[in-house]
């Protein structure tokens, strides 16, 4: 049986925040540096990092979608 658990969490957190950096520079074409600084300094992945706000359980699409409103990329 899967139990989510603090661990569990954060692989998904990680998971998640690599994928997104990874459309975003596809869809840019902007460096992976450049567009992994911006989202681990954004609102965006403080909020995907904390576990009440349950964005990781969220849609991925949405979390892009706010990342490149908030950041203009």
């Amino acid at each position: 049986m899967f139990t989510l658990t603090d661990e569990t969490i954060d692989a998904a957190i990680d998971n998640i925040s690599g994928y997104i950096v990874s459309v975003v520079v596809s869809q840019t074409g902007r460096p992976i540096e450049e567009v992994s600084e911006v989202f681990f300094m954004s609102d965006a992945y403080a909020l995907l990092c904390d576990k009440k706000t349950g964005y990781y359980w969220d849609n991925i699409s949405e979390i892009i979608n706010k990342f490149i409103a908030e950041t203009g990329m």
